[in-house]
């Protein structure tokens, strides 16, 4: 019997080199390009939207390049207040016992407290506030209801928002962005910071949505001042 020849090694070809280089490449430019472009047609296109932030110390967040904010729909305490909380999955959270002397005030306990499954899509469908609330500075819009999946309609004047649960609080599309250095002077000068070393008070951000939740922020109000934002 002859002996058999080891086989040699096949050749890989150079294009297919190429290819499992360029197509992950292709995949990540193109989600990059989609981002980008989505970005853009909202905040041309998209709904004039104001919220609240949670309190926050002025002097630290101006000093900050990169900037994000939790708005005052993001707690779950106050999501619970909101039409349709009880219909999001989530681990109820019991109410501590009360071992305290019956004489005394019963610690108050909300019944439909837990916490949402985590990375759990949502959204918050906002109303704008009535004419009698606007004036000079914004006024926030009204969270009027909770869904977990996006609705198909809404009623007049009313967008949604498109958060997810991370956990103890929702994170909404259009929290983060970016103050110029310039712009961040020009915040630290005009303002009279002295007194606000150490308080805390709220910030409206004026954000662009579109009919699918996504947001982009435009615009931070401080007080009477608001200043273009960078996303």
């Amino acid at each position: 019997m002859e002996n058999e020849q080891p086989s040699s090694p096949q050749k890989i070809k150079p294009s297919l080199v190429v290819g499992r280089f360029l197509i992950p490449l292709f995949i990540q430019t193109a989600a990059m390009l989609t981002v980008a472009f989505s970005a853009v047609h909202t905040e041309a296109n998209g709904e004039l939207v104001t919220l609240e932030t949670e309190p926050v110390n002025v002097s630290k967040f101006i000093r900050n390049s990169s900037n994000q904010v939790s708005y005052n729909i993001s707690s779950f305490q106050k999501l619970a207040e909101i039409p349709g909380w009880e219909e999001l999955p989530g681990t109820p959270v019991p109410c501590p016992k009360n071992n305290q002397p019956r004489n005394r005030q019963k610690t108050q306990c909300n019944p439909d407290a837990k916490l949402l499954d985590p990375d759990l899509t949502l959204y918050v469908i906002l109303e704008p506030p009535t004419a009698a609330e606007t004036g000079e500075v914004p006024t926030p819009w009204v969270a009027v209801g909770l869904s977990r999946d996006r609705p198909m309609e809404l009623g007049e004047n009313q967008v949604l928002i498109k958060g997810k649960s991370s956990e103890d609080l929702v994170e909404y599309e259009g929290e983060k962005f970016y103050l110029m250095r310039s712009q961040r002077e020009e915040i630290l000068e005009t303002l009279d910071l002295t007194d606000k070393e150490e308080k805390l008070e709220t910030l409206m951000i004026q954000i662009k949505v579109n009919p699918r939740g996504y947001a982009v922020p435009v615009k931070l109000w401080i007080g009477d001042r608001n200043y273009s934002l960078s996303n």
